[in-house]
């Protein structure tokens, strides 16, 4: 989805949906406009952005939810639902604390508000990497696993390592799950070198 960078000292127009990148993950908030007061307001969910406290659904300025670091627009083309009725939309959830990684984050709340659909690219985008990723890597072990055996291997020690490929299948892909959990590159880099190390001392212990 298309984005771009909200020049310095201007302010996004009401209902925008914004988003900064913070350590390997991309945070995201609606732009409800200004107080009387002249305050630029965000609404966001505060899910894992202070520790690891599962926050609400809460109203910040737009100084506090950038943190110093570059805020962008997202564009689209076309909005189901107005500006206005956008940031309606938004506010008839303020407070809710029902923050979830994977259904209902603070970049799907974004979208339903503006969409009427619960969607997050950045979910969307871990589940098509790591789904690309452990067919891949699994096959190639497999493949080394296969080469390097011996011609005279028994019966035995072919079940034994069948045994083993289903043991390190099954944690594989819990550790593919916890990757999926945290919800951008630092999860998909575990879970690769998780992978890698893997087959690193598999091939130190023939």
């Amino acid at each position: 989805m298309a984005s771009y960078k909200l020049a310095p000292d201007t302010l996004p127009r009401q209902g925008d949906h914004l988003w900064i990148l913070r350590q390997g993950y991309s945070h995201h908030g609606l732009y409800l406009g200004e107080n009387n007061e002249g305050e630029a307001l965000v609404i966001h969910y505060a899910g894992w952005i202070r520790h690891l406290d599962s926050g609400p659904l809460e109203i910040a300025d737009l100084n506090g939810f950038a943190d110093g670091r570059t805020v962008y627009v997202r564009e689209y083309q076309k909005r189901r639902f107005s500006r206005e009725d956008c940031v309606l939309r938004a506010l008839s959830r303020l407070g809710e604390e029902k923050y979830n990684v994977h259904s209902n984050n603070c970049e799907h709340l974004c979208h339903w508000a503006i969409m009427g659909d619960q969607r997050s690219a950045q979910i969307e985008w871990v589940d098509t990497v790591l789904g690309a990723i452990h067919p891949g890597l699994e096959a190639i072990s497999r493949g080394l696993g296969t080469l390097s055996a011996p011609g005279n291997t028994s019966t035995a020690s072919k079940r034994k390592a069948a045994g083993n490929i289903a043991k390190d299948l099954a944690l594989d892909w819990g550790l593919k799950s916890a990757a999926r959990w945290a919800a951008g590159p630092v999860g998909v880099a575990a879970y690769v070198g998780y992978r890698v190390s893997r087959q690193w001392l598999r091939s130190r212990q023939r």
